[in-house]
């Protein structure tokens, strides 16, 4: 079955004579016929009934043709999309990141840039997804630019996965793992509020469940948090509930640095206490690929975003 096949059926049906058809397909009567019938054979359907009176449609044929026309006014719009394109440039920007803030924040301050190029489209693609997600992405070159992190005891680790995906790996920070709440929750009047944390709802932003886990890194610290059980555990794949959540009600969330919205919500950070939850923030490209214009623009804001000190 062809585009043709699909374009004349449907021509036919229009027109309701064959005649007419080839007329408007700037063909000869017989090879409309023709190709009728090899469509109709092929599918195993009469699409049209012939009498002397003209081409009446089928019940068959009119599912058929209702399906026909879907495919072909794609077809028309991918054309159409297409051609428009040729007269400008288009720009892309696909980012992967493990945390949907480090998308954001660089994107806010290259907004202006976006405005400069009046004679040009603008793509963008920005993706929250786990490590190995963010790796394959880049390796693959679904995404020009990967942002990531790990405890420092497992560099190690991250820079051998690079290695072998021909990655570059750059070293953007350092941050501290924080406890995220309210202002005015109750465990701040606590002489050691992370000794009672867990008496309050955890929220746990998870893009698939996993019972076992309580953040993406497990360090000491983490395990000490955790030791008891959280009373409730709230697992969400949506941060805007996640920080909704938190900011109505008296749950935490943890994060992978101090909290940076401080224009959306007023949150209070908790740093954990000792060396083991110091997290590695990187960025990740191809080593055998330039980086298009407008991810240029998106690493230089990550590094200037990262100038700051988290921990």
């Amino acid at each position: 079955m062809t585009f043709q096949q699909l374009a004349y059926a449907l021509e036919v049906a229009r027109c309701t004579s064959i005649n007419k058809a080839a007329d408007q397909l700037y063909t000869h009567q017989s090879n409309v016929s023709n190709v009728i019938k090899q469509l109709e054979d092929e599918l195993g359907v009469q699409i049209f009934l012939r009498s002397k009176k003209g081409i009446v449609v089928t019940e068959e044929g009119r599912e058929f043709l209702s399906y026909a026309e879907d495919i072909v006014s794609r077809k028309a719009y991918i054309e159409e999309l297409y051609q428009a394109r040729l007269s400008k440039e288009r720009l892309y920007l696909n980012v992967s990141s493990m945390r949907a803030f480090l998308l954001s924040i660089p994107f806010i301050h290259i907004q202006h840039d976006l405005y400069r190029f009046s004679d040009q489209s603008v793509y963008l693609r920005l993706k929250k997804q786990p490590l190995p997600v963010v790796l394959k992405d880049v390796e693959e070159n679904r995404s020009s630019l990967g942002i990531v992190f790990v405890l420092k005891e497992n560099r190690k680790r991250l820079m051998h996965q690079c290695k072998v995906a021909n990655l570059i790996c750059t070293k953007l920070g350092e941050s501290r793992i924080c406890v995220v709440l309210k202002p005015d929750h109750p465990v701040l009047k606590e002489i050691d509020p992370l000794d009672h944390i867990t008496e309050y709802p955890y929220v746990i932003l998870e893009e698939k469940e996993n019972f076992g886990a309580f953040y993406d890194e497990s360090s000491r610290s983490i395990r000490q948090i955790f030791k008891n059980v959280p009373k409730c555990v709230i697992s969400v794949n949506d941060s805007q509930a996640e920080h909704e959540i938190v900011h109505e009600t008296n749950a935490f969330f943890i994060s992978s640095m101090p909290w940076q919205h401080d224009e959306h919500y007023h949150f209070v950070s908790l740093p954990l206490p000792g060396d083991d939850n110091i997290l590695e923030h990187y960025y990740l490209k191809r080593s055998d690929l330039d980086l298009p214009y407008m991810a240029s623009l998106f690493e230089k804001e990550l590094k200037n975003m990262f100038a700051k000190d988290f921990l």
